[in-house]
């Protein structure tokens, strides 16, 4: 929908104007530089919400579209502070630095809103791959998943 919009964004313009409502924002290369990074931006977090609502995956690979989203948000932090905005391709004329910037903050974001996943992920990786884990990690989760279920008995 938000792309549909931007796409459209002259033909709306024109249509304000014939309607005698005219709209700054619809001209103003800055808003409109702005919103074609929201467009790219919010594309690729709807990516990821269709990945995470999918029927039926286990946590383990929900974190893992997690890990890669982050990921990939450093990933292109990087390639717009070095001048290429190859995944933005919304707008050509974009302003680098201010939003590797903002892509510097969602990372930031993310790491703290999924802390909790960040600390779970040995459990995640044993689950996910139990035979490539140490002997630590096995044991220390073995004792865990006994007192839990002790605990439970009572």
């Amino acid at each position: 929908m938000l792309k549909q919009f931007y796409e459209f964004r002259n033909e709306i313009a024109d249509f304000m104007k014939m309607k005698n409502k005219l709209l700054s924002e619809m001209s103003d290369p800055k808003r409109i530089c702005d919103f074609a990074f929201l467009v790219d931006l919010t594309g690729y977090l709807n990516d990821l919400n269709l990945k995470l609502q999918k029927q039926g995956p286990l946590v383990n690979d929900l974190y893992s579209h997690l890990k890669a989203f982050q990921n990939k948000i450093g990933f292109r932090e990087a390639q717009m502070v070095s001048g290429n905005s190859y995944h933005f391709t919304t707008y050509e004329n974009i302003a680098y630095v201010q939003y590797a910037e903002e892509l510097k903050l969602l990372s930031e974001q993310f790491s703290n809103r999924f802390s909790d996943f960040k600390n779970m992920e040995d459990c995640f990786n044993l689950y996910a791959t139990p035979t490539k884990c140490s002997n630590r990690l096995a044991n220390g989760v073995d004792r865990g998943s006994r007192k839990l279920t002790s605990t439970n008995r009572n």
